[in-house]
């Protein structure tokens, strides 16, 4: 099963590759016991020293587990969520992480988030978040998990694990940082208000609203870690300027809004020639130049009449 064939490549990186992917692959389910020290040191043809050079590492990963005794052996681990987040947000801290990084990242990824909770939400999830909000934790740790908790609550609406598991460790790391600053019992007042607001919308199915409201909250919270850290914080509107977001005060691209609250600007004239802009704009087109390139969004007023 097992075979050192690359005597070029050190030999504790080929072991620690081939059962990695015997584990990728399917090969091994979590619990399978591999094999004993002894066979695999027989199969590999190497010796103990090589063999647990390689196993320390396949532990590290989180990936295998090693029980001692008669039944014991090298065995396949479950997956353990808490384990892999550390293991990113350790990475993430010596990669020097600013605030200014985590809030961008956030209001890239968190507003689509709400607007899918917007749609799924139900009355048990009001419940649940409305606890969230509203429970007096006792102290300090217990308020920042409140305040976390609503988020990733939201998170785990959308039903996607890879997206669960990014706004998990984005958490922790926020987590860390909210410990390390003295933010006082009103940011978190002001934060609970945030939350309150963004699930009002939610209860009224306002996916766009809970956008917007769940933006306000993580810029909020990002200027104020600044300010506290003495660093700099995330200010949008440069991307919005270069088109690389969208301004949802103006421009709200959303399936909960109709076609004709889309339009935004009647500039065909340059772009297409006075003609065709005239004939286009007859029927509803509506053009909206995206950024500084020769992107161009295309919205109908009237879907009712085809375009010829």
């Amino acid at each position: 099963m097992f075979q050192v064939a690359n005597r070029t490549q050190k030999i504790s990186d080929q072991i620690i590759e081939q059962i990695r992917n015997s584990i990728l692959s399917g090969q091994f389910k979590p619990g399978d016991r591999v094999a004993s020290e002894k066979e695999l040191m027989s199969e590999f043809g190497v010796s103990k020293a090589t063999l647990r050079e390689a196993l320390r590492v396949l532990e590290g990963m989180g990936l295998i587990e090693i029980k001692k005794g008669i039944a014991g052996g090298v065995f396949i681990a479950e997956v353990d969520m808490k384990t892999t987040i550390h293991g990113i947000i350790n990475f993430l801290h010596f990669k020097t992480v600013s605030i200014r990084d985590i809030t961008m990242i956030r209001y890239l990824l968190e507003p689509p988030v709400a607007q899918i909770a917007a749609r799924r939400i139900q009355p048990e999830d009001i419940v649940k978040l409305e606890n969230i909000i509203t429970e007096t934790p006792a102290n300090l740790p217990a308020i920042v998990s409140r305040e976390i908790g609503f988020h990733r609550y939201l998170a785990r609406m959308t039903e996607n694990p890879i997206l669960i598991l990014v706004m998990d460790f984005i958490d922790n790391i926020l987590n860390d940082i909210k410990f390390q600053l003295d933010l006082g019992a009103e940011f978190y007042h002001k934060v609970a208000k945030s939350h309150q607001a963004i699930l009002d919308c939610l209860k009224q199915k306002d996916g766009v609203g809970a956008r917007r409201e769940i933006e306000h909250d993580l810029l909020e919270v990002g200027k104020h870690l600044a300010k506290v850290s003495g660093t700099q914080a995330f200010d949008p509107t440069q991307l919005l300027n270069e088109g690389l977001l969208f301004d949802t005060q103006h421009f709200p691209l959303s399936v909960d809004q109709p076609k004709h609250e889309m339009i935004v600007t009647k500039d065909l004239d340059q772009i297409l020639g006075p003609e065709l802009s005239e004939r286009l704009q007859r029927q509803g087109v509506v053009l909206k130049r995206i950024g500084t390139g020769e992107l161009y969004f295309i919205s109908l007023e009237d879907l009712s009449h085809p375009l010829y």
